[in-house]
């Protein structure tokens, strides 16, 4: 990946976060960079899990 990625993978990932409701009015994306690694295995697949476990009822006994 470049060190200054194309202003079309910015606007794409200024896109993604307004849609996932992670970015709001009047904020901006300040910086972008590689995740060096994913112990989870895939960034799909994470997000899959944890959108998951935030749909899931919490229940004490």
């Amino acid at each position: 990946m470049n060190a200054h990625p194309s202003p079309q993978i910015v606007a794409a990932i200024t896109a993604a976060l307004v849609a996932g409701g992670y970015l709001q009015q009047g904020q901006k994306v300040t910086s972008i960079r590689r995740q060096q690694s994913t112990p989870a295995g895939s960034l799909w697949k994470r997000a899959g899990i944890i959108e998951n476990m935030r749909r899931r009822e919490l229940i004490k006994f």
